[in-house]
């Protein structure tokens, strides 16, 4: 697999390490290809940091990157006209492995966090650090596996041979789970285990603005509330809309899920996940 790398804001450094944010969005760049870049006023030269209202700076003492494998359900759009190949990432959960790495400006890194998968998160490397809260489970975001009758939030490991089935409580039935520091539940099977294994894509437009829904859930009224992020180039209907800028490129905000219109619902399956040899996408229209 192919190893990327993003910049990571210190906004975002700050909810991995406290949260256990497993969320990633953006402009991202293949790792070997800015392997030169390391000193922070590099990395913002390569990884285009200076745009309007950029947390970030050359003379930074220190940027923080991630750097992750690529997944075979992670969906890119190239970006043409930049100095190095660069893609745009939609919002997708954080690929088993992750590293989240501080880059100082006399060029030496320092290891802050590594992302074992959803049943573990985030462990931090400081010395007396506290490990982050896992973050809300969603199955919007990330793959899912049947297992048993029941579907779960999930991550394909050992090269595609074992699944990770993750709980946010203790299982009422099946055995075998065992709870991570971070306090979830998680259990590991072989990929033939698995009656079905997929990522859910729900898009939709809001507002005549393309998006992905990455959560949902009810308010105290028992209305369905959704977390969008925008996708497409759209940039100024985003702005006009006001959806949070959470970073370039990445516009996101909560609404109403009534609010939303052309909902469509896609299962991803790459063939790596398939037990059959070809990969199959199945949509379904509301």
């Amino acid at each position: 697999m192919t190893l990327m790398q993003k910049a990571i804001t210190p906004a975002l450094t700050r909810a991995i390490l406290t949260a256990g944010h497993d969320r990633v969005a953006g402009y991202v760049v293949r790792a070997e290809d800015v392997a030169f870049a390391t000193t922070p006023a590099q990395l913002f030269e390569v990884h285009g940091l200076g745009y309007e209202g950029s947390p970030f700076s050359p003379w930074d003492r220190s940027i923080d990157i991630l750097r992750f494998e690529s997944s075979p359900q992670l969906q890119y759009r190239d970006v043409p006209g930049y100095i190095l190949p660069l893609w745009w990432l939609r919002h997708s959960r954080i690929p088993p492995g992750a590293e989240l790495v501080r880059v100082y400006d006399d060029g030496t890194a320092t290891l802050l966090a590594r992302y074992g998968d959803v049943g573990t998160g985030w462990t931090v490397t400081q010395l007396g650090a506290h490990r982050p809260a896992p973050a809300s489970l969603s199955r919007c975001v990330g793959p899912v596996a049947k297992w048993h009758g029941a579907y779960l939030e999930a991550d394909v490991v050992d090269g595609g041979h074992t699944v990770v089935l993750a709980l946010a409580n203790p299982p009422l039935a099946e055995t075998g789970f065992q709870q991570a520091p971070s306090g979830r539940w998680y259990r590991r099977v072989a990929r033939e285990d698995v009656t079905e294994l997929f990522e859910l894509d729900l898009t939709a437009r809001w507002n005549g603005l393309s998006v992905r829904v990455v959560d949902q859930w009810q308010d105290a009224q028992r209305y369905v509330v959704a977390r969008i992020s925008h996708l497409g180039d759209d940039i100024e209907r985003a702005e006009r809309l006001h959806l949070e800028r959470i970073e370039a490129g990445v516009y996101e905000g909560i609404v109403y899920a009534a609010e939303l219109t052309d909902i469509q619902t896609n299962q991803v399956v790459p063939h790596t996940w398939a037990p059959g040899p070809a990969a199959q996408r199945h949509t379904v229209a509301y």
